[in-house]
């Protein structure tokens, strides 16, 4: 299977070919099965999204995924192209974000389900990825600046560590629950695998609103929320970063509280700090340079030639 898979992807991308390569010669064997499905996920969803992209515009159809809005949203809790999906719908009917996610990502790889002599495996190891390895949720007691004790909620949704550490976002937001974190996380997964780098899928986050509150009561928030989250992250088991509502600032509250409570420094526990205690140059600019990239490659697909 992963040789017919490595001649599929090394027809249509030597990047990710070379990438696959690599995975394949160094990873564990245990978790071989995973980081081929995930490759060769990751490379049909390239594939998928051009075509729909194409498929869309000529149909006036708006596709854009990564704006959910739930009232126009199909219901995704009842209907499924795919039987093999069922059970996950009936188990998460209160999740539709969730559930979307997964529907979305099973249309982009249909080919691989519909592979007469691999088909079953595909739908297999799909199914396995939906289930988070292990989710974390717990309460977040904080003050506030009258004197009053406020409790948010917290979880961390740590999904797949095929490939590596867990890696993703903490997202602080009032819309935030559990099905929300799930499909981010979710697709935190192929994001993640597409780097060709050793990161597994994961996301956090609180329901707990930043809008409106003061330095000190965001601090305080921060400190309380990473308390619980301490036991469960490291450099070689779970690596954070920011998202919506956590930047810099409380990237630093939390790490600030993970250095009290672990008496280690330097770890490489959280990803967006600042320079003056680890953080990377550029660090806050990557998302635009990757959003340059990616859209130079899609120009020059297009257009048939290079930019440069």
């Amino acid at each position: 299977e992963r040789s017919t898979a490595h001649n599929i992807i090394a027809r249509r991308s030597p990047s990710i070919s070379r990438t696959f390569t690599f995975i394949s010669k160094t990873g564990a064997s245990n978790n071989m099965t995973i980081r081929t499905i995930l490759l060769i996920i990751s490379f049909f969803t390239i594939t998928k999204v051009q075509i729909t992209n194409a498929s869309n515009n000529s149909n006036n159809v708006n596709s854009n995924s990564l704006v959910r809005k739930q009232s126009k949203t199909p219901n995704f809790t009842t209907m499924s192209k795919f039987d093999f999906l069922d059970d996950l719908h009936s188990k998460y009917p209160h999740q539709p974000v969730f559930l979307q996610a997964v529907e979305e990502m099973a249309l982009a790889i249909d080919p691989l389900f519909r592979d007469p002599e691999n088909g079953d495996f595909y739908k297999r190891a799909f199914l396995y990825m939906t289930e988070p390895e292990r989710m974390i949720s717990f309460h977040v007691p904080w003050m506030d600046d009258a004197g009053k004790l406020q409790i948010n909620r917290g979880w961390r949704v740590e999904f797949s560590s095929a490939l590596g550490p867990y890696k993703g976002g903490l997202r602080f937001h009032p819309t935030v629950d559990d099905g929300i974190l799930k499909f981010l996380g979710f697709e935190q997964i192929f994001k993640n695998a597409l780097t060709g780098l050793p990161m597994g899928g994961g996301k956090g986050g609180s329901d707990f609103n930043p809008k409106g509150k003061s330095d000190s009561e965001i601090r305080r928030f921060c400190e309380s929320f990473m308390t619980q989250l301490c036991r469960y992250i490291g450099a070689s088991t779970d690596v954070p970063a920011g998202d919506i509502g956590v930047g810099g600032r409380e990237i630093g509250y939390m790490y600030g509280q993970y250095k009290r409570l672990s008496n280690k420094h330097g770890e490489g526990v959280l990803t967006g700090k600042s320079m003056l205690f680890g953080g990377i140059h550029l660090r806050p600019e990557a998302t635009g340079y990757g959003a340059v990239y990616m859209a130079k490659h899609a120009i020059e697909d297009k257009l048939k030639k290079s930019l440069d």
